[in-house]
């Protein structure tokens, strides 16, 4: 009789929820005002249900007669076997529906919505449909009773969980179903990933039952390194299954995993061991299953410091060294239960920081996870001894000598002095060695967690950045392909190779930044000219540089070498450069020989060249006695000259020079323009950047001035002669001008130049 009047009052209470949502809606007010309290209560009732004692369930033993303890009619249906799994099943999904309806009403997901609407509602459907068995599952033989107050909750908790779906019903006059194969199996990976996390503790040993007696989960048998395997493999197929997915996908998912396996692990609590302070979960490992949750949802970030720093490496102790649990089925719930909080503990806060949830830490953030550790210890030491006057206490292993035994006698013998005291009735007993000792040691290991971090954060952004490049050489790759069509990719985008350099629209800005530091620069220099590259400091000119070798990346625009694009064929194009940086860097330790033959095997210089432009570079430059010696024992003005050889060794068609006489003496100044002019009179380009107008003036065939990263000017060194305008009092006129606001200059192309000659 109980069973069909809650029954029915389950589904009134539905209806009248229903009714209550569609009011609100015809009065304007926003329907998730009503789901998210709705939401906020279910989660609260089931709370309130769930914590009260376990479900009988919970006893269920697969391969020991099935049996359920004085649980009527689930009792004697169990020698049946399918109904006990049922009941399972039942009460185990129902958990999952409930959470899913909860987080679906504060981080909106359209595949969480799907779950909601072809998972949770279905399961409360079928919940209502067996009220008396799922009650009688999750009760017990107490659900018979109408005055059991529990029972009322279940039927308001159904009630409630029905009625969130039915508003958004009523919202949308649709419900959200999946529409294509992808959405569909979308849906099913995010489903069998919140049904697993939130698997009871005691469901393995319901379902599959005891296991070879003889496994033991410790002293690092084959068994137990498995189980710690399993630490490392599940957090990295979590993240490799969302590193490319939105940040808020990644905090959903995050999100639902703390809170769901926090609502697993308090699974094996009940009213009576809340009630009793020396069963409260105050453990280390214990209070990161209550901090993790806390942390990502109200996103608190110097607590989550003390997970990150003291959760982890407690957790990972306790993997290495785990309770014997003598006797107890590998799959029993405190076995379950065990490792379940201690791999939570130890991979969760790695995935927060490794999803970019959380910042990386810093030196200020391991400060304040000392703190924080050194405020729980201190509490521990009073907790302890006080909850041991009324019966076995031992938080944080600080009264017992499980640690201690492991390590050997001289570590007991730490224990052999304590201190006792009494206030009033109640005794105090410590252990300051022991315990001083505990904590100097902990804290030391906290610092080889810190530097085992920073290791760990330097290897992954290597890897990060590996894996960027490889991305980003695959893309070029195809776009090339692309473009070429069926031409090989050795051959330049345009059918000419002769040397030259075309810069089209050039424009560049860093980041997300929204100010330019260039903006939609022109030029096109041609074989066998010097061109100079004139402007103040910051203009632009090394940006550009920067982006004609391809060491930074383009915003806008294309830049062209030898007919090869920079960044859709940088190796190629790179083939035809030669660079000399504003500030050089080298392999010191090498001597120059040896650096400037390591240069020519990149570019695959034949010997017999090689050693004939070499000697030339080094008789030039007068390099002769020092060649040999190790760069590290030369002056600026050598290294300098190196990078200049290191620059021509390979005979470039294209000559990049930024700065280059910068430390020179003026013998090695005349050489390096004399090197300039042979290398243009070659037919190829020299391109150079510098501050000296006279060399400039007496160097250059053309120039160009860059300003505020707008091209302002680019003529012919000999228009100006013929012009009488000497090139010094050119640039002062431009730069010194005040109206900065104008169009950037644009390179006539070549048929408007040859109009205007004629």
């Amino acid at each position: 009789m109980s069973v069909t009047v809650m029954t029915i009052f389950a589904a009134v209470l539905t209806a009248l929820l229903g009714a209550m949502a569609y009011i609100i809606k015809k009065k304007g007010v926003p329907i998730s005002v009503y789901t998210r309290i709705a939401a906020l209560a279910l989660a609260g009732v089931t709370f309130a249900r769930y914590v009260y004692d376990q479900p009988p369930v919970y006893y269920i033993i697969r391969g020991v007669g099935n049996e359920i303890p004085e649980y009527g009619q689930l009792s004697s249906a169990a020698s049946v076997g399918a109904l006990p799994i049922f009941a399972v099943l039942l009460v185990w999904f129902a958990y999952a529906a409930m959470l899913t309806l909860v987080v679906n009403e504060f981080y909106k997901s359209e595949t969480l919505a799907r779950i909601t609407t072809c998972f949770s509602a279905p399961i409360y459907i079928i919940a209502l449909a067996f009220f008396g068995f799922y009650s009688e599952a999750s009760l017990g033989s107490p659900s018979e009773s109408l005055s059991t107050l529990r029972l009322w909750i279940m039927a308001v908790e159904i009630a409630l969980a029905l009625s969130i779906p039915l508003a958004h019903a009523i919202e949308k006059r649709s419900i959200p179903l999946p529409r294509t194969a992808r959405e569909t199996f979308g849906m099913l990976y995010a489903l069998i990933f919140a049904v697993l996390a939130i698997m009871p503790c005691w469901a393995p040993q319901a379902l599959i039952g005891n296991i070879d007696p003889t496994i033991q989960l410790y002293d690092l048998t084959e068994e137990h390194r498995f189980i710690i395997y399993l630490a490392v493999v599940i957090p990295f197929l979590i993240f490799h299954a969302l590193k490319n997915k939105s940040a808020e996908t990644k905090r959903l998912v995050m999100v639902y995993l703390a809170l769901a396996t926090f609502w697993a692990y308090i699974g094996r609590w009940d009213i009576d061991m809340w009630l009793n302070p020396l069963d409260w979960p105050l453990h280390l490992c214990n209070t990161a299953m209550i901090l993790l949750p806390l942390c990502v949802v109200f996103k608190l970030e110097k607590l989550f410091n003390f997970c990150l720093f003291i959760n982890v490496m407690g957790a990972l102790l306790a993997m290495l060294m785990p309770w014997e649990l003598n006797g107890t089925n590998a799959l029993g719930t405190e076995r379950v239960s065990f490792w379940m909080n201690h791999h939570i503990a130890f991979f969760l806060p790695l995935l927060f920081v490794a999803l970019g949830l959380f910042k990386r830490p810093k030196f200020k953030e391991w400060v304040y996870a000392v703190i924080e550790l050194a405020v729980y210890f201190v509490l521990m030491l009073f907790v302890n001894a006080w909850f041991s006057n009324y019966g076995e206490c031992d938080y944080f292993f600080l009264n017992s000598d499980f640690i201690v035994s492991k390590l050997g006698l001289w570590a007991e013998n730490t224990r052999n002095l304590t201190v006792s005291f009494n206030i009033g009735e109640l005794s105090f007993t410590f252990y300051p060695i022991y315990q001083l000792l505990f904590f100097i040691v902990y804290m030391a290991i906290t610092v080889g967690i810190w530097f085992l971090y920073a290791l760990l954060f330097a290897m992954w952004d290597k890897s990060i950045d590996r894996r960027n490049r490889e991305k980003d050489y695959k893309r070029m790759k195809k776009e090339l392909k692309e473009f070429l069509g069926d031409r090989p990719e050795y051959l330049p985008k345009t059918s000419d190779d002769t040397p030259h350099l075309i810069i089209r629209n050039f424009s560049k800005r860093y980041g997300t930044n929204s100010h330019y530091s260039v903006r939609n620069v022109s030029l096109d220099v041609h074989g066998g000219e010097i061109f100079g590259f004139l402007g103040p400091n910051g203009a632009g000119k090394s940006t550009i540089i920067k982006s004609i070798v391809g060491i930074q990346t383009i915003t806008e625009g294309d830049i062209e070498i030898c007919g090869y694009d920079i960044e859709s064929q940088a190796p190629a194009a790179k083939l035809h450069l030669g660079f000399v940086p504003d500030h050089y860097a080298l392999y010191e330790n090498l001597t120059g020989r040896e650096y400037i033959n390591y240069i020519a095997d990149l570019y695959s210089v034949t010997e017999e060249y090689r050693n004939e432009i070499i000697e030339k570079l080094v008789t030039r430059f007068q390099l002769t006695g020092s060649f040999d010696n190790q760069m590290k024992t030369y002056s600026h003005g050598m290294k300098q000259k190196i990078t200049i050889m290191s620059a021509l060794v390979h005979n470039p068609k294209v000559w990049i020079l930024d700065e280059p006489l910068t430390g020179l003496d003026p013998t090695s100044i005349y050489e390096v323009k004399e090197c300039m002019k042979e290398h243009a009179a070659k037919g190829n380009v020299v391109f150079f950047s510098s501050h000296i107008i006279d060399l400039v003036e007496k160097l250059c065939d053309r120039i160009a001035i860059i300003k505020k990263g707008k091209l302002r000017a680019c003529t012919s060194i000999k228009d100006l002669s013929d012009k009488g305008i000497e090139l010094e009092r050119f640039y002062l006129d431009i730069i010194n001008n005040s109206d900065d606001e104008h169009e950037p200059y644009t390179e006539p192309s070549q048929e408007e130049a040859k109009g205007d000659a004629v």
